[in-house]
C-alpha cells in the first residue's frame, strides 16, 4: 500500500508548490506593473480617469488576490472553503470579462496616452481578445471544477492571459516589448515542463490550452490588421 500512496503524495506536494508559486509570481507581476498608476496611488482611493477604471482596478485586483488565496487553500487541504469561494470567483470572472471589454473602449474614447509600442487598434483588440480568451479558460475550469488536473491548468493559463497589460506598464518594456508576450508564454511552457516532471507526459489539457494560448497573439494580430478593428476604434472615439 505504501508504494501506491507515496507517488500520489509526491505529486500532490509538487502540485501545491508549483501552482501556489505560480499564483504568487502572477500577483507580483500585477502589483509591480500597476504600482505606479494604481497601487502606490492608494488603489481604490487613487485619482483615476473614471468610475469604470476604478471598478476595473478593484475587480481585477480582487481576482488575482483570490487566485492566490484559492491556490493556498488547496495547498493547505481546505477544499471545502476553496469550493465556497469558487462561487465568488465565478462572479468576479464574469465581471472581469464585461469590464475588460468596456475599459479599453473607454481608454480609446478618452484618447489616453498609450505605450509607444501600441497603436489604438492593437491596444483595443489585444485587450478585448485577451479577456475573451481568459473568460473561455475560466468557463472550462468551472465546468471541470471536479477534475483537479484540468481545473488547475485551465485556471493557470487563464491568469497567464492577464499578465500582458501589467507587463506592458513596466518601464523597461519600451526597450524589450517582446517580453510582454514571451513571459506569459514562458508560464505555459513551465506548465508543459511540470507535466513532464510529474506525469511523465504532457497532458491533453495542457497541449490544447497551450495551443490556444500560443495562437492568441497571431489571431489577435490578424484581427488588428482587418478594417473592422479600425472601425471599432473610430466607434469608440466618438461614442461615450
Amino acid at each position: 500500500m505504501a508504494t501506491l500512496v507515496a507517488p500520489t503524495v509526491r505529486k500532490k506536494r509538487a502540485d501545491d508548490i508549483f501552482f501556489t508559486t505560480m499564483s504568487v509570481i502572477m500577483l507580483a507581476i500585477i502589483v509591480v506593473g500597476f504600482a505606479p498608476s494604481y497601487f502606490l496611488r492608494g488603489a481604490v482611493f487613487a485619482h483615476l480617469p473614471s468610475l469604470l477604471v476604478h471598478l476595473h482596478g478593484a475587480v481585477f485586483s480582487s481576482w488575482i488576490l483570490l487566485f492566490v488565496i484559492q491556490s493556498s487553500l488547496v495547498s493547505a487541504g481546505n477544499t471545502r472553503l476553496h469550493r465556497k469561494l469558487g462561487v465568488l470567483g465565478a462572479v468576479i470572472a464574469g465581471l472581469m470579462v464585461i469590464l475588460g471589454i468596456l475599459t479599453p473602449l473607454g481608454t480609446i474614447h478618452r484618447a489616453a496616452h498609450l505605450p509607444s509600442f501600441f497603436t489604438n487598434e492593437s491596444f483595443l483588440i489585444g485587450n478585448i481578445f485577451g479577456i475573451l480568451i481568459f473568460g473561455a479558460y475560466v468557463a472550462v475550469a468551472i465546468w471541470k471544477r471536479n477534475n483537479r488536473i484540468v481545473h488547475k491548468r485551465m485556471m493557470l493559463m487563464a491568469n497567464a492571459m492577464l499578465m500582458s497589460p501589467s507587463l506592458s506598464r513596466m518601464p523597461f518594456m519600451d526597450r524589450h516589448p517582446y517580453l510582454i508576450g514571451l513571459i506569459p508564454l514562458g508560464m505555459v511552457v513551465a506548465l508543459f515542463v511540470f507535466d513532464l516532471f510529474t506525469q511523465k507526459r504532457v497532458l491533453a489539457v495542457t497541449v490544447i490550452g497551450g495551443i490556444l494560448f500560443w495562437a492568441a497573439d497571431p489571431v489577435s494580430d490578424w484581427i488588428i490588421a482587418m478594417p473592422l478593428s479600425h472601425q471599432l476604434v473610430l466607434w469608440a472615439q466618438h461614442h461615450p
